[in-house]
């Protein structure tokens, strides 16, 4: 079924007439004899397309179109055997897409019209080659394939945001590839070592890695090289990636306002694997038939073994995932990877002790130099934030290093 249509006419022969040649066309038909009647319908059946009468008893098709318009989009084709310039106009005026005067209104003329507002109302696939790299079928890697699709085209620089392990690059090298760049230079750069002045590519594509990681010159020679110079910006797209929220980044002053709201104004981000687990078993197999390609030993994944992965919560995302999938494939002696060699692989992938207390010492400084920032350096007020005492903070203070020309009491 192509979608479902609202046949308004208060006329029975042209009105089945038009039914049964929508019908025919594959389209799904509600019909109604007045404009009362068809808001019901309307109402109950949600219509993809409407096309009704103008000048009928009990409601005309300008009064339903106003009512309409009042909660939908959708679209609405007025005809009419005796309109008028004036008729015209009053209908393109209340929202109508299309309209239609004729006293010999052809149904194969009418039948096109629906299927041009509904073709207009499609949204554009995707790229094939997407779903074979951002791969799933959860509504977020969906609605991530379709803003890759979208932005692809574009020559406007494109911020990806997620996770590490999430698909950063790769999202990436999608929009180059798909796009307006495809095939010309694209040259990746660390941001943590970028220095203005380095020699840039005179066209095609850059991707500027953990891009929070600028320093302020490179902040401002990207700010500056976005915004004036309109050259370099017809010549070269600009892609971007980062683990966090630049404008977060900006409201505490640790990157530049303005290069942060120009990046984030076409920014995808990425959603975390533990957020679509549906998505695992797929994921898995496509990842075991690319890495048993590259290694020469084809496998697949059993059921059992498929559900164990969909129960982790893969902090390391998909990059966590393929690791892990590789062990599998390089350590199965058999055609199908069964659940206990997934559960082996697993355990051996489990932090250890030492593992678990520097990552926690990690988030303990972090969330330290976060407090002490915002606090503007004043130790009293971050310690408020923090929920310690002054003497507690500078026990942390000295604990991590920190020097102590970033803070002040």
């Amino acid at each position: 079924m192509q979608g479902i249509v609202l046949v308004v006419d208060d006329h029975k022969r042209p009105r089945r007439a038009l039914t049964t040649e929508l019908e025919d066309a594959g389209y799904a038909v509600v019909q109604a004899g007045s404009g009362g009647e068809a808001w019901k319908l309307f109402c109950r059946h949600k219509p993809n397309v409407v096309i009704t009468d103008l000048v009928m008893p009990r409601g005309d098709g300008l009064e339903l179109l106003s009512r309409i318009r009042v909660r939908s989009d959708v679209p609405v084709i007025l005809f009419t055997a005796r309109g008028s310039l004036q008729h015209a106009a009053a209908a393109f005026k209340a929202g109508a897409d299309e309209f239609v005067a004729s006293d010999e209104t052809n149904v194969d003329e009418l039948v096109e019209l629906v299927d041009r507002a509904l073709e207009g109302r499609r949204p554009e696939p995707s790229h094939p080659d997407l779903e074979t790299r951002l791969v799933g079928t959860s509504e977020s890697i969906r609605r991530t394939r379709d803003r890759v699709s979208a932005l692809a085209p574009l020559r406007t620089p494109v911020l990806i945001t997620g996770e590490p392990g999430s698909g950063r690059r790769t999202s990436v090298t999608c929009l180059h590839e798909l796009g307006v760049t495809g095939g010309a230079e694209f040259v990746r750069i660390a941001c943590e070592s970028f220095e203005p002045g380095q020699r840039l590519p005179p066209t095609g594509a850059i991707h500027l890695l953990d891009v929070e990681r600028l320093s302020r010159d490179a902040q401002a020679y990207w700010r500056k090289k976005l915004v004036t110079d309109e050259v370099f910006s017809r010549r070269v797209r600009i892609f971007a990636s980062t683990g966090e929220s630049l404008l977060a980044a900006a409201r505490h002053d640790r990157f530049d306002s303005e290069l942060a709201q120009l990046l984030e104004r076409f920014a995808i981000e990425l959603p975390p694997l533990r957020e679509r687990p549906e998505d695992v078993p797929e994921i898995a197999d496509a990842l075991v038939a690319r890495i048993g390609r590259d290694i020469g030993r084809r496998v697949r994944f059993s059921p059992a073994a498929k559900a164990a992965l969909s129960r982790r919560r893969w902090p390391g995302n998909c990059s966590e995932l393929a690791r892990v999938v590789e062990r599998c494939v390089a350590f199965s002696r058999r055609h199908t990877v069964r659940l206990q060699l997934v559960e082996e692989v697993l355990a051996e992938q489990e932090p250890t002790l030492a593992e678990i207390r520097e990552q926690s010492q990690l988030r303990e400084r972090e969330s330290l130099l976060e407090a002490i920032e915002t606090a503007g350096g004043n130790i009293s007020l971050a310690a408020r934030t923090l929920g310690k005492s002054r003497g507690a903070i500078y026990r942390l203070i000295d604990k991590h290093g920190i020097a102590l020309a970033r803070v002040r009491t």
